[in-house]
């Protein structure tokens, strides 16, 4: 689960933003929450803002974050780390990027981070909380110096492993140190959709659809957001990406229509023939309900792109769902869809807002709980006047 994800000097984020998703005192909607232990989270949250304010780049700092963890063992010597620091300042290229992650795993608590530049990981730590009290797994500073409590024999070994551009943590996790699995599995079970994402939506789900079942479960789901599909069948035993979109040119939708005598008929659409927001949902929904059943964290940037908002809807509401979400999956996401701004479908702390300083041009992440609003406030009205900022100036002329 989880609990809050900050960055620092990463893009348009120059000063630290925290995304939290630990529940505030809001007592709307008390569904729409995870409780572990005495900490109480949310399962789903939305970022709003005009274009270039900086909310995808949160996302992306997220990307950033997994798959640095993911990889970085992989570096090659004196290979540089792809970072982007704020540019806007002469002085951010300089500094290091920062970025900390707190979470819980089977009620344990983990706090984990590091810091970059182009050359080096100049910190890293990991703490955790097994009896609600802060314990050290490692800490590092100035790039080589380390400090252990626990399993020091062994952990000096795997500091001498691990180079200055790469993450202690995915050097250790790859020589199977036993403390630090469990964290190293926890990123690898998150979901991430962004424009820098590698894999396409169904990824390594592809070869499920050739399982008649998982197929006509994903058919149901279609068959839920009225698409007029049926079923779902195969052309042929392999599977063969077109060049168009990753569309699955060998899937083939079953429509059923009734024709001027009455009679109901069959007919069968290539996946690419269907439109952009049918292919949207299909390769929405296998990672959906990945998330769903195995309670992971699915982070999507401009997840509605090509829905219906009733669609968009109806996905937060299967996340914020008692019946549907039974392991405690979570979903952050951007939207445009202002339809979403809705009191009686969120929580006040579900909904966030990124904002692009006039000046300085940097990103700053607040949440609507942090304005006195009502239950009955019209809080998409609110936000399209600007009352909650995180909207274009449109100037006039051409």
């Amino acid at each position: 689960m989880l609990i809050q994800f900050s960055v620092e000097n990463y893009l348009s984020i120059k000063n630290p933003v925290v995304l939290s998703m630990l529940a505030s005192r809001d007592k709307e909607h008390p569904e729409h929450l995870i409780t572990d232990g005495n900490k109480n989270c949310l399962k789903a949250a939305v970022i709003y803002g005009a274009n270039a304010s900086g909310k995808s780049n949160v996302m992306n700092a997220f990307w950033f974050m997994v798959n640095y963890v993911l990889t970085s063992h992989n570096q090659q010597l004196h290979k540089t780390i792809d970072r982007s620091p704020f540019k806007f300042d002469r002085e951010m290229p300089a500094r290091p990027s920062s970025f900390e992650i707190i979470f819980t795993i089977g009620g344990i608590r983990y706090a984990y981070g590091f810091s970059v530049t182009d050359t080096a990981v100049t910190e890293e730590y990991l703490y955790y909380y097994p009896n609600g009290r802060q314990a050290l797994i490692f800490e590092r500073k100035n790039t080589k110096d380390f400090r252990f409590t626990i399993d020091i024999d062994e952990q000096n070994m795997l500091k001498e492993r691990t180079s200055a551009n790469k993450l202690y943590l995915s050097v250790a996790s790859n020589w199977s140190y036993a403390k630090v699995i469990p964290v190293l599995e926890w990123f690898a079970s998150c979901q991430i959709l962004t424009k820098n994402s590698v894999a396409d939506a169904y990824g390594l789900e592809a070869e499920q659809l050739k399982e008649d079942g998982y197929r006509n479960v994903i058919a149901s789901m279609l068959r839920v957001a009225d698409f007029g599909i049926q079923s779902l069948q195969m052309c042929d035993s392999d599977y063969i990406l077109s060049q168009r979109g990753g569309i699955f040119t060998n899937i083939e939708a079953v429509h059923t229509v009734q024709d001027t005598s009455g009679n109901l008929l069959s007919y069968a659409l290539n996946m690419t023939e269907e439109s952009d927001g049918t292919n949207s949902y299909f390769k929405l929904i296998g990672i959906v309900k990945k998330a769903l059943d195995q309670g992971t964290l699915f982070v999507a940037d401009e997840m509605d792109a090509h829905l219906h908002p009733l669609l968009t809807r109806h996905l937060v509401s299967l996340f914020d769902s008692m019946e549907f979400n039974l392991h405690g999956a979570q979903l952050i996401f951007t939207s445009h869809s202002t339809s979403l701004l809705d009191l009686d479908l969120l929580r006040r702390d579900q909904i966030w807002f990124t904002e692009k300083d006039e000046q300085t041009a940097a990103t700053d992440l607040f949440s609507l709980y942090d304005f006195s609003v009502r239950k009955d406030t019209k809080i998409e009205k609110g936000y399209l006047i600007g009352r909650f900022g995180a909207i274009p100036f449109i100037r006039g002329g051409l």
